[in-house]
C-alpha cells in the first residue's frame, strides 16, 4: 500500500503492512535500551513506528528531528522478542534508515566521517588494523590519560565518543584468518566463522573461545581467508557497496557445500543476509550460486544460539 501524500519515496520504503501490526501496547519499552536511558517515547520501538507511520502518512517531515530518532536506535531487535504482534520492527527501521540516506542531507562533518567509516575504512581489514594499532597504541602509551587531563577531548566534543571506544586487543585475529580448527572427538558438523571485522581487533579472545567451544562440541572449524566487511549498514550512503560486500562474503563462503553452516560471533553480523530479502535486490539474488539462491539468508547462524 502507498500513500499518496508520503514521505518516502522510491525504494527500500517502510511498507503499511509492516508498521500496522504494531498496536501500540508497550511491552517493548523496557526491552529498549535507548527508551530505558532517555524515558522519551519518541526514541522507543512504539515511538519510532508511530514517526514512521506519520511520515509516511504525510504528517511528519523526513527532517532532522525524525532522522535522530532513527538514528539512535541500536538496532539490537530486542523490541521484537518482546512484541506480540510480531512486528519486524528490523525491517522499518533499516527501511527508513535507506530512505533517510535518499532524501535527506546531512551536514557536512557527519558525511565525511560516514563515508570514512563506511567507504575508507571498514570494508578494509589492512585499514581496521593500522587504525586499531594507532588506537592501542593511544590507549597504553598514557596518550590516553594526557588527553583527558587537558581536556582537549572535551574542547574538540570528543570526550563521551572517546569513552566508548572498546579496548584494543594485545594480538588481532587476522593472523587466524585461512586456519582450520579440527573437532575434539567425533565430527558432527563442519561449519566456518565469520569474524568480523572491527571485532577482529576488539573481540578476538571470544573468537578464539568460540572455537574452542565449537571444538569440544564436535564441529571442524573453518575460518574462511579474506573476509570482509559483512554490510552490516546497507542505510549508508554506500548501500550498493554494502549490497555487493555482502554477496562477496556469501559467494565466498557458499563455495564449499561441506559447510554446515556459516556462523558469527555477534547477532548483528548476519543482519544484512537477512533484511537484504526485504530490500530490493535486484542484482544480488540472480547471481548467488546454488544453493544459496532459495534461502541464503536461514545459512547464517548466530553461533550460542546454534551451538
Amino acid at each position: 500500500m502507498t500513500l499518496a501524500n508520503s514521505g518516502f519515496s522510491g525504494i527500500d520504503r517502510p511498507e503499511y503492512i509492516d508498521y500496522a501490526r504494531c498496536v501500540h501496547c508497550g511491552l517493548c519499552l523496557n526491552h529498549c535500551p535507548t527508551y530505558r536511558l532517555w524515558h522519551k517515547e519518541a526514541d522507543s520501538p512504539r515511538g519510532r513506528i508511530r514517526q514512521i507511520q506519520l511520515v509516511d502518512e504525510g504528517q511528519l517531515e523526513l527532517g532532522e528531528a525524525f532522522v535522530t530518532h532513527i538514528d539512535r536506535c541500536l538496532d539490537c531487535l530486542a523490541c521484537e522478542t518482546a512484541c506480540p504482534s510480531g512486528v519486524q520492527y528490523g525491517k522499518l527501521v533499516e527501511a527508513a534508515r535507506a530512505q533517510i540516506e535518499q532524501q535527506y542531507k546531512r551536514p557536512f562533518r557527519a558525511r565525511l566521517a560516514r563515508k570514512f567509516v563506511y567507504r575508507w575504512l571498514l570494508p578494509y581489514p589492512r585499514r581496521i588494523a593500522a587504525v586499531a594499532r594507532f588506537l592501542r597504541l593511544y590507549q597504553r602509551s598514557g596518550l590516553a590519560a594526557l588527553a583527558r587531563w587537558t581536556r582537549i577531548l572535551k574542547l574538540c566534543g570528543l570526550d563521551e565518543r572517546e569513552g566508548l571506544l572498546p579496548k584494543i586487543d594485545s594480538q588481532f585475529f587476522f593472523g587466524e584468518l585461512g586456519k582450520v580448527y579440527p573437532a575434539k572427538g567425533r565430527r558432527r558438523a563442519r561449519v566456518a566463522l565469520f569474524a568480523g571485522c572491527v571485532a577482529q581487533v576488539t573481540f578476538s579472545e571470544l573468537n578464539r573461545a568460540t572455537i574452542r567451544v565449537l571444538q569440544a562440541n564436535g564441529c571442524e572449524v573453518v575460518v574462511p581467508p579474506e573476509q570482509v566487511c559483512c554490510g552490516r549498514c546497507p542505510h549508508t550512503p554506500e548501500f550498493a557497496t554494502s549490497r555487493a560486500i555482502l554477496l562477496r562474503r556469501i559467494s565466498k563462503h557458499s563455495r564449499s557445500k561441506s559447510l554446515t553452516q556459516l556462523l558469527r560471533t555477534r547477532p548483528g553480523a548476519g543482519r544484512p543476509s537477512k533484511i537484504m530479502r526485504n530490500f530490493s535486490v535486484p542484482l544480488l539474488r540472480p547471481r548467488l550460486p546454488p544453493p544459496w539462491r532459495a534461502g541464503y539468508a536461514m545459512r547464517t547462524s548466530f553461533c550460542f544460539s546454534w551451538v
